[in-house]
Order: C-alpha cells, then structure tokens, then sequence
C-alpha cells in the first residue's frame, strides 16, 4: 500500500451507518479511524487530533462539507482531504475540486477497495509533498522529478475540472432552450434523469474493470429508458399518458444503436398497436423491455451469425400483452426465472409483479417471454 499502516484518518459525516462502515473498513486495513458526526465537531477534532488524512460528507448541519474544506485546506495545505458524497450534483463535485479536494468518491461506496485506494494514494501523495518541502540541496533533482510528477498531476485535475464544466455547460444550454416548452413537472424528472445518466457516464470513464464499468453502463440504460418515458410525455397533448407505439419505436432504435455489432446481424421486427399507456406503466414497461433486449442482445446470438429480436405490443380484450422474443440459442434446461439471481431477471420478475401483470415464458429453441396486464 506504500503507506503508514497506523497513519490517522478522520472521518466527517452525519450518518452515524457511513461513519461505521468506513471506519471499521479502513480499522481493518490497518489505519486509525477517529470520526465526528458534523462539521463543527470535525473542524475541532482536525485542529485537535492533526489527522494524516480527512474524509468529508458535503451535505452536513451546522457547518457543511464545503466550508469544512475550506477551512482544513486554509489550515493545513498539506493535509490531504477526501470528498466522500452522495448529492450527485455535478457542480458540487466542481466546487470541491476548486475548494482543494485531493479526491472525489460517490457514496454510498459499493466497493470500500475503491476508497481504500484513494486514501492510500492521496497518503503518498502528501508524503511526497511534504518532502519537497524538507528536502535539502543534495536531494535537487529528486524534487524537481518529483515537482514534475505533481505538475502533471495538477494537469489532469484541471483537465477534468475543465470537462466537468463544460459538461455544465451543455446541460444548461440544453435546458434553456427547452424552457419554453416545459410548463409542467416531467421536464424536471426527465432532465434530472439526464444528469444522473451523465454522471454515471463519466464515473465509468474512470473504471478501468471491465465488468464495472458494463455494470454502470446497463444502470445508464435502465435511467435513459425513465428518461425518454418522461420525454414522451412532455411532447404530448395529454401529460399523463403517452403513445406507447411511439415510445417504443424511439426506445428500440436506441437501444439498437448501442449494440453496434449486432445491428449488423440482428434483425429487429415490430408489431405494435397504437396504444396509450399512463406514466405508473409506462416506465416499468419500459424497464421491462429494456432488460429483454439487452440480455438477449448481449447473449442471444452466437458471433456473427444471423438472428432475429421482435417485439409486440398488441390489445388483448380490456388487457394489453407485451412480448419480447428472439430466435437465439435460448437459456439452459431447466432455468427458472423466478429463482435466478441475475439483477436484470429478478427485475423483470419484479417488475411484472409490480404492475400486476402476468409472466408467460418459453425459453428453448429461442426465447419468448410475454406479460400481460390490464391498464
């Protein structure tokens, strides 16, 4: 880890859960942990407890994460501080990098391994720091190799800060020139949806992991279809129900698009009914065919041979039956869809459930799943 194993860290948070799980974490991986539960008591443990390392919360009573880094970063330039937040504004992440934040992690933290290893390396960091600080004249050009790795460093931040606004930038102008049209309140849902999808975006750009990184682009997926639901509605005459035929059309081109290689081999059929769904449907519907056809684009299809995905949306009586279906090589012998512990089955199980609706499956010699509800 290249750190002292007893290097003290404090933690600033007014979640007594968060405080706990970072602190037994970091405790087992050989640090010592002190903790407060806002920023007024933080500031006082920083000045009396002089922690090798601070971690922050942003959003805090009496004294919020934003002032707290002012202060520590005024104080004690050298000591690295840790934003550890969970507001999922983009601007805030901005005006902690501004404010001196050495780091930036999202809570809640799904892996503790992602915080120890920013802890770990902003420790190093200061270490270097206070090294160039200490270094006498027979150690030169150490520190200006080290000046130089710090300077790049720099480099990097000021290049993200800079994305990170015009990222702000792009959204603003692009909620300004829908202004005029959105007198109601799915504009907000929908452009929210928006920056959580972007912010999930750029976090996966920092995952080197593959299967991560897959992770958060299947929850940009799943938050984009919410989005284009809310997007539908807000072009309709009728804001409380929108034109499923339409909807689908848009969502399944999209979803097409971001599976380039099996655009080529896949054949995409549909078969809908001009039907008007309300939102409370509309978005786990949509969830639904969301997690059908990327499970079946994703794993359906052997290499580049030929294939077929439909979709059918159609009336039944006063019911209405979606189903999605595909020609592929189908799921093994004796799959129970209801006990797999893969997220985006047990979704769809759920989600069926939740709108009342019936799940009918066929999943050798290609796969068929059809589920019926009644609006």
């Amino acid at each position: 880890m290249g750190t002292s194993p007893k290097a003290k860290i404090l933690t600033i948070d007014d979640e007594d859960i968060i405080r706990e799980s970072i602190e037994a974490y970091l405790e087992d991986s050989g640090f010592a942990v002190i903790h407060a539960e806002n920023g007024r008591v933080g500031l006082e443990a920083f000045r009396r407890e002089r922690p090798d390392l601070v971690l922050v919360d942003l959003r805090m009573p009496e004294v919020d994460g934003l002032d707290v880094l002012a202060k520590v970063t005024s104080e004690s330039p050298l000591t690295p501080i840790i934003v550890v937040s969970g507001t999922g504004v983009l601007q805030d992440a901005i005006e902690a990098l501004r404010l001196g934040a050495w780091d930036y992690v999202t809570k809640p933290v799904q892996d503790m391994a992602v915080l120890e290893h920013a802890v770990s390396k902003a420790l190093e960091r200061a270490e270097l720091l206070r090294r160039k600080e200490t270094y006498s004249e027979e150690l030169e050009r150490e520190v200006e190799r080290r000046t130089a790795e710090l300077r790049q460093t720099n480099e990097r931040l000021a290049q993200e800060v800079a994305e990170r606004q015009l990222a702000e930038e792009r959204i603003r102008s692009s909620l300004q020139e829908k202004e005029v049209l959105l007198k109601e309140i799915h504009h907000r849902v929908k452009n929210n949806l928006q920056i959580i999808s972007s912010l999930l975006y750029l976090q996966s750009q920092q995952i080197s992991e593959e299967r991560t990184r897959e992770l958060f682009m299947e929850s940009r997926g799943r938050v984009r279809s919410m989005a284009l639901v809310h997007e539908k509605l807000y072009q309709s005459e009728d804001l409380a129900r929108i034109n499923y035929h339409d909807y689908l059309t848009s969502f399944t081109r999209s979803i097409m698009q971001a599976y380039p290689q099996r655009q080529r081999t896949v054949r995409l059929d549909l078969a809908l009914d001009d039907i008007c769904l309300p939102v409370d449907l509309a978005i786990p519907c949509s969830l639904i065919v969301n997690e059908l056809m990327t499970n079946a684009l994703k794993y359906a299809f052997d290499g580049e041979a030929p294939g077929i995905l439909a979709l059918a949306l159609r009336r039944a009586g006063e019911a209405v039956e979606l189903e999605v279906r595909d020609d592929g090589r189908g799921f093994p012998e004796g799959f129970d869809i209801t006990k797999t512990d893969t997220l985006g089955m047990q979704l769809v199980v759920n989600l069926v459930h939740q709108i009342r609706g019936e799940l009918d499956t066929a999943l050798s010699g290609g796969a068929r799943f059809t589920i019926r509800f009644t609006p």
